[in-house]
């Protein structure tokens, strides 16, 4: 979600402005209330733990939301089309994820840092989407390098779940990935 409105992107790239009740599996929702701005002549993503300072690491078990404005030289992302069934496991998915890449773009990366206790509601780390400014390229971030670039990020003080209280969810069995290559 951008500025209220929520994109999808599917595995051809192209994008869409979709209602975000009720169709994804799972979402990450916060308001950017900056504590740290930060304008950076460059930026990319094995330095943007270091960059964060001094929320990271003195912050470190805490939710951080993160936003990157900028020209991004080179940035990686990939999208992961939808399921052919019900219920398939992540890793099946990301086998037939489309991996992509843009260069030389104005636009901006978002998500969050996510303390490694929260690992199984959330993605331990970062866990980033980018979206271009003319909202015809974006998916979930592998790699980055930007410059002429305004860091925002904020801690969360707080975190909720929302779990669906339908039949199918509430008797499936669902498995760590651990546990699903287990009885592979």
């Amino acid at each position: 979600m951008v500025d209220g409105q929520v994109y999808h992107f599917n595995p051809e790239n192209r994008s869409r402005s979709v209602n975000a009740i009720g169709i994804f599996p799972f979402i990450m929702i916060a308001q950017l209330k900056p504590t740290l701005t930060k304008s950076l002549p460059s930026l990319a993503m094995p330095t943007l733990h270091t960059a964060l300072a001094p929320l990271l690491p003195s912050k470190q078990n805490s939710f951080l939301s993160v936003r990157v404005d900028g020209v991004f030289s080179q940035v990686a992302f990939r999208m992961i089309p939808a399921p052919p069934r019900e219920q398939q496991p992540l890793f099946d998915l990301l086998r037939r994820q489309r991996l992509q890449s843009a260069h030389n773009v104005r636009g901006l990366l978002f998500g969050f840092w996510s303390p490694g206790c929260s690992n199984g509601f959330s993605v331990a780390g970062f866990h980033l989407h980018f979206i271009s400014d003319d909202r015809t390229a974006g998916g979930h971030v592998t790699g980055f390098e930007a410059w002429d670039v305004k860091l925002s990020a904020g801690v969360l003080k707080e975190y909720g779940a929302e779990l669906p209280q339908d039949e199918d969810f509430l008797e499936a069995v669902i498995r760590n990935y651990e546990e699903d290559q287990n009885l592979r």
